[in-house]
């Protein structure tokens, strides 16, 4: 109980005294009912939002995106959405905004203040499942179809469901209204709405969602700044956002006014969070590739809207953190596919969606944002660029300069990247995880390898499949047996403080620069040691056809396992060779283990999991030292090694 208690005052530590203590005032002002007394549920008055501009630019000629984008439309129409990029399911039209259609299960009292215990209704089952609906990139795609070819039945189609939306969801009240941060992502999707459809003269409906959006927001900022993750930036850029459409549109003195303050507001607190969260070499708070895309695809609607409001520039800081924030996902992002490790946390989040391009490539967000904060592109012309043409912005304005991948130890972050081209036909590259933790840790991830092959994610992480559900699929797909890496015995890389919170957070140590010899091969170091005192250090070296992971593991009283997730495909063992499609992987070791073939859960799409092959080499004595060589396989014969 003693150890328990002192790891509890440890993580406080750790997390930020104030922070602790906003989320207290913020828990205390819940109770207590202050929220309900300075924000009570208020209806609006329902009515169109949106009205048929003829400011908005001539159709455009049909491109393979905007077929895309029609068939998308088709479902909207039949009243099936998509849920995370990946689930095609029957809501009605307009939707039941309180169905949970993975479970059927219903909100039970949707219309109580979203403060109280009743708004979260834990049978509902994963409430992220009710916001997603909520977060309104649909009404992006009625938006974007309505522009394309000019139907009045698609703009009376959005009006209908946003009044619907109104109606059932007045401010303030019900499951939809509990999260700032699902505000404020759902606040600016219907001003990039308004921006595509061209309501420069906005009807009073859509002034007065704003205005509630921008209210709710504001009310708890300071439980946003609490969090040290995407939940300031989003509401900051919310605010900041909503705040500038209300100074610039709205003919009301008193609503400019509090539009002005909002705004003042927001691009304070985004300025403050930009400079807390990015470190220099541009690695995020959130150790994660998707929430790092949430980052930069909110930072471009911050930046594009402070544009085209033509508002002073952010501080020269700001750009400096944003920039290297760009580049970061630039150098974790796969070139040939555009995809990247499923690293950290992932709830599936695809926000601000401008092109038709898949969940799975990072590469619009990148552009967007290299074009706003660079001035430059990244990568040559592409369905990526679908962004430009809703935003009005030319591409070509922007000259094509790109930057070289290149292998880096990110120490402030935690990352290293291996980036090898050998020029002989093979694209290989790696990823590895070697954290500090100045923020609180998502994934006991320490020492991840992720492995990339012309394209190829072959050994691959696990992603997070739903924050929602119970044992053991939570612990499971946030455990070091999910990752790979190395278990010890029976206990995890830290401990599980609550649903989001380790405790005894891992740092590693004695992280070594690159070093390089004169055949050009590349070597890397870093090990950790846990609150139990089992010790991992990995070594790796590779010439970009071969390479060798040396695993020395000691600490341990029973075993230590190290887990390959491997690639989906034809794998056989052979006492200590593993042969696939791609790669063989040899291994020895210096004591006696047991090699097996078995299987684990890979989520690369929130609420969808499947299974895939395992390596394991299990040691029970120890010291040991467990050495891996990765081969490829399928390569002309003159290159194997």
């Amino acid at each position: 109980m003693l150890k328990k208690f002192s790891i509890k005052i440890k993580t406080a530590f750790s997390l930020g005294i104030s922070n602790i203590v906003n989320v207290l005032i913020y828990r205390l002002q819940s109770r207590t009912g202050y929220f309900q007394k300075r924000l009570p549920i208020k209806p609006l008055d329902c009515g169109p939002l949106f009205y048929a501009s003829e400011e908005m630019s001539p159709s455009v000629i049909l491109t393979d995106s905007h077929h895309k984008l029609l068939q998308e439309a088709n479902f909207l129409y039949k009243g099936e959405l998509t849920f995370f990029s990946h689930a095609r399911m029957k809501t009605g039209s307009p939707p039941n905004w309180f169905l949970n259609p993975f479970s059927n299960n219903v909100h039970k009292n949707p219309s109580t203040y979203w403060a109280s215990s009743e708004a979260m209704d834990n049978s509902l089952g994963d409430i992220k499942i009710i916001w997603e609906m909520s977060r309104m990139d649909w009404a992006l795609t009625f938006s974007k179809i309505y522009s394309i070819v000019r139907k009045t039945n698609d703009l009376n189609l959005l009006n209908q469901w946003l009044n619907d939306w109104i109606e059932k969801n007045p401010p303030q009240a019900g499951p939809n209204w509990i999260c700032g941060q699902e505000t404020a992502i759902r606040l600016i999707h219907i001003i990039l709405c308004a921006h595509i459809l061209s309501q420069t003269k906005p009807l009073p409906a859509l002034v007065e969602f704003i205005q509630a959006h921008c209210k709710r927001i504001a009310l708890t900022c300071h439980y946003a700044k609490a969090q040290d993750n995407n939940h300031i930036i989003s509401e900051a850029a919310g605010l900041f956002i909503g705040g500038l459409w209300l100074t610039h549109f709205s003919s009301d003195p008193p609503k400019r006014q509090m539009g002005n303050q909002w705004r003042k507001k927001g691009r304070y607190f985004l300025e403050k969070a930009v400079q807390k969260l990015i470190a220099p070499d541009g690695s995020f708070a959130q150790y994660s590739l998707n929430y790092h895309r949430v980052l930069i695809a909110t930072l471009n609607m911050a930046e594009y809207f402070r544009k085209a409001f033509k508002h002073p520039q952010f501080s020269k800081h700001f750009y400096q953190q944003s920039s290297s924030a760009i580049l970061w996902l630039f150098q974790m992002v796969d070139p040939d596919s555009g995809q990247g490790p499923n690293l950290g946390a992932n709830d599936g989040a695809h926000v601000y969606k401008l092109s038709e391009t898949s969940y799975s490539d990072y590469r619009s967000d990148i552009q967007m944002g290299a074009c706003l904060f660079l001035g430059k592109r990244l990568y040559n012309d592409g369905p990526w660029d679908e962004s430009f043409e809703w935003l009005g912005m030319n591409p070509a304005t922007y000259p094509y300069d790109p930057v070289t991948r290149s292998s880096q130890v990110m120490s402030e972050g935690g990352y290293v990247t291996f980036s090898y081209d050998t020029r002989k036909k093979s694209r290989s590259w790696a990823m590895i995880r070697c954290p500090k933790n100045q923020f609180r840790p998502h994934h006991a991830d320490a020492l991840h390898f992720d492995f990339w092959l012309d394209g190829i994610n072959v050994l691959c992480d696990s992603g997070s499949y739903s924050y929602g559900q119970n044992e053991p699929l939570r612990t499971y797909f946030i455990s070091s047996s999910a990752h790979n890496t190395v278990s010890f015995d029976t206990h995890d890389q830290m401990p599980v403080i609550s649903r989001f919170l380790f405790g005894q957070w891992i740092q590693t140590t004695e992280v070594q620069p690159f070093s390089e010899n004169a055949d050009g091969n590349m070597s890397w170091c870093g090990a950790y040691q846990d609150y139990f005192g089992c010790r991992h250090q990995r070594q790796i070296s590779t010439d970009g056809l071969k390479w060798c992971i040396i695993d020395h593991v000691s600490g341990y009283r029973k075993q230590a396992i190290v887990r390959w997730r491997l690639q989906n495909g034809c794998w056989i063992l052979k006492e200590n060779c593993l042969e696939g499609d791609h790669i063989t992987i040899k291994i020895s070791t210096n004591v006696s283990s047991e090699i097996r073939l078995t299987q684990g859960l890979e989520s690369v799409f929130y609420m969808k999991k499947r299974t895939i092959p395992v390596l394991e080499i299990c040691v029970t004595e120890g010291p040991a030292c467990i050495h891996q060589e990765i081969i490829r396989v399928n390569f002309p014969s003159i290159f194997r090694l």
